[in-house]
């Protein structure tokens, strides 16, 4: 079997993790949203639903999708079609997943050798993000409102299987590499994540 060469992006909200992948993306890697494989479905399982898909309605929608399909129904799908893509003889030159939020796919990427990165923001500057780039979907919501949503994913939530859980607390410590992004300066920002992108793929041991 080829070996996978396989990157992770994590962070909350309006981190800049998207960003970040896009990079990864221009530069020959195959990327899945692991976000938008759960913000796809939370669209139709909460479209009678002001905000399907607010973090509370993402975050059921994850476990529902876990608990029918299994804890790692993201990541298996994610291999699936970076398989199908290769098989049309793209030579991509690895696997970006972005939107990691589960355990079993932080292990995944870190047994295959690969780079989990956490991209990291503060609370106000991403909730200043939120309030002048909504998504279609999202209603609008306080700042506290954000905090206890994003506290759903943070750690595992009681009387549910801790298997089929969110663990953001998991896998931000699990981070082989750390991308602070709290400047509003995008261009600058750019500059950080291309050269953090660069050492990762000019690593010969990756």
């Amino acid at each position: 079997m080829e070996e996978l060469r396989i990157v992770g992006i994590s962070g909350l909200p309006r981190g800049g993790k998207d960003t970040l992948a896009e990079l990864f993306m221009d530069n020959g890697f195959y990327g899945v949203s692991l976000g938008d494989i759960v913000r796809d479905e939370s669209r139709v399982r909460h479209a009678q639903e002001p905000d399907p898909i607010s973090v509370a309605n993402m975050t059921e929608t994850a476990n529902w999708l876990r608990t029918e399909h299994g804890p790692d129904f993201a990541l298996r799908e994610a291999l699936n079609r970076y398989e199908d893509a290769k098989e049309q003889d793209k030579g991509y030159e690895g696997l970006v997943v972005f939107s990691v939020r589960a355990p079993i796919e932080v292990d995944f990427i870190l047994r295959h050798g690969g780079e989990l990165i956490w991209v990291e923001a503060s609370d106000e500057v991403r909730y200043d993000r939120y309030l002048k780039h909504r998504r279609d979907g999202e209603t609008p919501m306080s700042f506290e409102e954000m905090q206890a949503q994003e506290a759903l994913q943070w750690q595992p939530q009681p009387n549910i299987p801790e298997e089929i859980q969110m663990n953001i607390e998991y896998v931000k410590s699990k981070a082989t590499r750390v991308l602070e992004n709290n400047q509003s300066d995008l261009d600058a920002f750019h500059t950080k994540a291309r050269e953090l992108m660069r050492q990762i793929i000019d690593q010969s041991a990756f």
